[in-house]
């Protein structure tokens, strides 16, 4: 992965860290929307893992958040 794209991806996490609701385009393809999925932790309450991923070319990322 080009740092270029790395640094994409920072982007758009930082955005989707704290609006899950925005619309981020996918930093591999550009070409649409990144989905967001909230997924608990059930060994951890207070934590959640926000995927991120594009349904066009397929690029995947996740954060690890607390509540």
């Amino acid at each position: 992965m080009s740092s270029e794209t790395v640094m994409k991806w920072i982007e758009a996490g930082k955005s989707i860290a704290t609006d899950p609701t925005i619309k981020v385009l996918c930093p591999v393809c550009q070409k649409t929307y990144l989905q967001v999925t909230d997924i608990s932790n059930e060994n951890n309450p207070s934590e959640i893992e926000r995927q991120m991923l594009c349904n066009k070319c397929g690029a995947f990322n996740a954060l690890r958040l607390t509540r």
